[in-house]
């Protein structure tokens, strides 16, 4: 079994945990740059997702809008939001869409919350995962991603 968490931002990423809990792979969004312009790259984004071994469970973050987002940023988040769903859906991944608040109730309990969540996360999934490949600003997404699979591991353990 394998577990896996996906930040569908375009800064987002994918990370894939054994069974065990440790650290399969970890993966930064794949983007297209034509310029200054970032676009998600889709059949980057297919490769990563079929090349996953079965059986997998699969969690991704259930997004929204804040009001501080712009009607352009607002609209491109709900785009990769969009497209990690259809490409799960296309493949027949088995997933559950997680809203932000539930993963960080239990994966950033006693960690600064509010404008330090990001941070906190980054913190966290170094904790956990020494190994897991966060060294830039860019990388955080894959924070949320991992915290999101350990979740995932931790609701679906036997009791």
């Amino acid at each position: 079994m394998q577990f896996v968490g996906i930040d569908p931002g375009i800064t987002g990423g994918v990370v894939i945990l054994n069974g065990d809990g440790t650290l399969s792979n970890s993966i930064r969004t794949p983007i297209i740059k034509d310029g200054s312009k970032r676009h998600f790259d889709i059949p980057g984004m297919v490769e990563i997702i079929d090349s996953i071994d079965e059986p997998v469970v699969c969690g991704i973050e259930k997004v929204g809008t804040l009001p501080r987002d712009g009607r352009v940023g607002a609209f491109n988040f709900g785009r990769g939001y969009g497209l990690w769903l259809g490409i799960l859906g296309a493949l027949r991944v088995p997933y559950v869409e997680i809203p932000p608040q539930r993963w960080q109730a239990k994966m950033l309990a006693g960690l600064p919350r509010g404008p330090q969540t990001k941070i906190s996360a980054v913190q966290r999934a170094k904790s956990l995962f020494p190994d897991i490949p966060i060294r830039v600003k860019a990388d955080w997404g894959m924070a949320d991603a991992a915290l999101i699979a350990a979740f995932q591991r931790l609701t679906h353990l036997p009791l």
